[in-house]
């Protein structure tokens, strides 16, 4: 740009950087042209349109509440979910009979074809922070890495030190607690960083991708939460006395944990639902 002013720049800064790379030097141009500094009607309405790029839920960047974020958001409840269902079910092998195992086996088989529909749903982006489009971004990719290895720290401290009294001690039940909310914390701060990954790197969509991707992830979700109602009432069935005694999450009671479980994978499958039916509107 020729006579490049403060205000010019200050305006451009407002746009998101996807936009800048593709429109900046001309709008920039313009602007110049124009003696924007001079008028100030022109600075609100170039403000205006800023606003309106940083929340376009169609153009380079997303919004806060665009279809991916809810579905990224989906699955970090979906992750919570399926953590707490691993270890409810990781001691009960057997229980149940090869029924209730053949059902855990669809189980994990509906949960990764859910994780590998949001791979494809965020590949894109995920080729665009590659190519370099936005290197800020990458300081959100640290923060999984980062908050992993800081839970395992916690992990592992709290093991050095032994487990304090019995199963329901107050001591024991405090350690659980800082473990349990350290891994949400985790996960919600992945679930974060990667919706602002997919806010800042402009990326180029294949017309049907996110639509069916999103439509996949629902439907693998909500399968799952089906076969984990049918895992706990297959137990059910062939081991009354799982049902009855104490094999739930931190030996509490059994049903408790299980409807627990269910509800949230229910509940992770219903946002996901709701992102792949924005996905399709935005798509038509």
């Amino acid at each position: 740009m020729t006579g490049d002013p403060r205000v010019v720049r200050l305006l451009l800064a407002c746009y998101p950087s996807g936009w800048r790379r593709r429109y900046g030097p001309e709008y920039g141009q313009l602007l110049c042209d124009l003696r924007v500094q001079r008028h100030p009607l022109l600075i609100l309405d170039s403000l205006h349109g800023a606003l309106r790029a940083q929340l376009a839920p169609g153009g380079l960047q997303m919004s806060a509440r665009s279809p991916m974020t809810t579905a990224v958001w989906a699955v970090g409840l979906f992750t919570v979910a399926g953590i707490a269902f691993q270890k409810l079910s990781e001691d009960l092998t057997g229980a149940g009979g090869s029924t209730a195992d053949a059902l855990r086996a669809w189980l994990v088989a509906a949960a990764a074809v859910s994780m590998l529909a949001l791979l494809v749903a965020t590949a894109p982006t995920g080729v665009a922070l590659l190519r370099g489009r936005d290197r800020r971004a990458w300081g959100y990719v640290a923060v999984p890495v980062v908050g992993a290895a800081a839970w395992f720290g916690v992990v592992r401290a709290l093991r050095a030190v032994g487990q304090p009294g019995g199963v329901h001690s107050g001591a024991n039940l405090a350690v659980v607690a800082v473990v349990v909310l350290a891994g949400v914390g985790v996960v919600a701060a992945t679930a974060w960083a990667a919706s602002a990954v997919l806010r800042r790197v402009p990326a180029e969509q294949p017309a049907r991708l996110r639509p069916v991707a999103l439509v996949v992830l629902a439907v693998g979700m909500g399968a799952t939460a089906v076969l984990a109602l049918a895992w706990g009432l297959s137990v059910r069935a062939g081991d009354p006395g799982v049902v009855s005694g104490d094999q739930g999450l931190v030996a509490t009671p059994f049903v408790p944990s299980w409807v627990a479980t269910v509800v949230l994978l229910a509940a992770a499958a219903a946002l996901a639902a709701v992102a792949g039916r924005r996905q399709i509107g935005l798509a038509h």
